[in-house]
């Protein structure tokens, strides 16, 4: 943080144009759509404090209308001002194992553009038509006025895919649109995540995520859902957006199946780098022809930048021009690197701090390849590649598995060591 030059803290003027801004919002309805009678849910982690985004579900004669409604940042914050200015430097929020640095100030993200239960807020919704049998029809996306109702986590939802509920149905919905992503041609790697944080005493705690629980599935791809077609929308309009595509991937280890945990891990070396324009290209890894962000404007700059675009052609604020997309995108591309490098580094610091009271313990390791000093080995337990010790004399093929103890761990010097056995 101190080599980027990255504070937690906002400056006197950004907190007091804050303090203004939310003492004088009035939330104006004209040109809204009021879906505040829908019974509206957002669906997070238990820990989650900025809710941009939430989830409705009714029936329409036999099928359904489906509501995906993302709080309307660019009502409170405008191009430029004092909020704004800050928002373009840091470009996204940083998540850490030991706390969390926001883009926007914390009276914003987690209270006035956080879609609390029980509060108005002003959205950006789009309203999904489905058949009986959960094939997409028409759809809308529009300025509206919201009232989250509950407020689910993801063990929440999970438990509530099981009955037959309006959950049970957006499950459905889901799997179908995945469906329809493999069959053209989406790359799904289906990997655990190492979720990290930290005790109020300052110890690291970790614990494996099930990225695939239903909870967690149906949000992401309805979230995936609602970003194509907003980047369809937008290229119908002929408004440039941040775009983002990605080329097919240099070698494909799998098919529609879904891999062995080492085809997966070693695919994700084989995926190209995702490429932002302010014109649409094909997003190969998500199996669609065009793609933005804009579900999370509280805590991602582009998303914001993407979510104004359709503020613009609904009619509530002047467009980006195409030249200004672009330099949008080249100032960004230093800060966002940084704030990759910042999350990675402080994942595998706790991660590895944890370890260090792991000393002598055994753990399962896949050997994923040979290197000239020795073999690449994966921690199965914590998804953690690392260089196998006491292996010179044995040979060993990528995908065995083999025993091996944690030797030595320094957190600070980002070392670990595991020897064979």
């Amino acid at each position: 943080l101190l080599r980027y030059d990255i504070t937690p803290e906002f400056s006197t003027e950004a907190e007091t144009y804050t303090d203004t801004l939310c003492r004088n919002a009035t939330l104006i309805q004209n040109g809204r759509r009021d879906l505040r009678d829908l019974d509206t849910m957002t669906v997070d982690g238990p820990s989650t404090m900025d809710f941009d985004d939430a989830l409705s579900i009714t029936r329409e004669g036999e099928g359904y209308l489906i509501g995906i409604h993302i709080t309307d940042v660019g009502y409170f914050v405008a191009k430029d001002d004092p909020i704004d200015q800050v928002a373009q430097e840091r470009c996204s929020s940083i998540y850490m194992p030991d706390g969390k640095i926001s883009m926007l100030p914390p009276r914003l993200s987690d209270d006035a553009c956080s879609l609390i239960a029980g509060q108005d807020r002003p959205a950006i919704s789009t309203l999904i038509h489905l058949d009986a049998k959960a094939a997409m029809g028409g759809f809308e996306i529009f300025p509206s006025l919201i009232r989250v109702q509950q407020q689910l986590t993801f063990q929440d939802m999970d438990a509530l895919t099981t009955d037959e509920s309006g959950a049970k149905t957006l499950y459905a919905l889901a799997q179908h649109y995945r469906q329809q992503r493999i069959d053209n041609g989406a790359l799904l790697i289906d990997l655990p995540e190492i979720n990290i944080w930290t005790t109020p005493e300052g110890h690291p705690m970790v614990a494996r995520v099930n990225r695939e629980s239903p909870g967690r599935m149906l949000v992401s791809e309805l979230m995936i859902m609602a970003n194509a077609l907003a980047a369809q929308w937008l290229s119908e309009n002929g408004l440039s957006a941040v775009y983002r595509s990605q080329a097919e991937p240099r070698e494909r280890l799998f098919g529609d199946d879904k891999g062995t945990l080492f085809q997966n891990w070693m695919q994700r070396k084989q995926i190209n780098r995702l490429v932002l324009s302010s014109t649409p290209e094909r997003h190969a890894g998500l199996g669609l022809t065009a793609y933005v962000t804009a579900t999370s404007p509280i805590r991602k700059y582009f998303d914001l930048v993407t979510q104004r675009q359709l503020r613009a052609a609904a009619g509530l604020e002047e467009p980006y021009t195409h030249k200004q997309i672009e330099t949008i995108i080249s100032n960004s591309a230093e800060p966002m690197l940084q704030v990759g490098r910042i999350q990675y580094r402080r994942q595998r610091y706790w991660l590895l701090k944890y370890l260090q009271d792991c000393i002598g313990q055994k753990e399962e390791a896949l050997v994923l390849f040979k290197r000239r000093d020795g073999y690449i080995v994966l921690l199965q337990t914590y998804m953690l590649e690392c260089r196998l010790s006491g292996a010179d004399n044995i040979t060993l093929r990528p995908e065995d598995l083999v025993q091996v103890t944690i030797q030595h761990v320094h957190a600070r010097n980002d070392v670990i060591t595991v020897v064979l056995g």
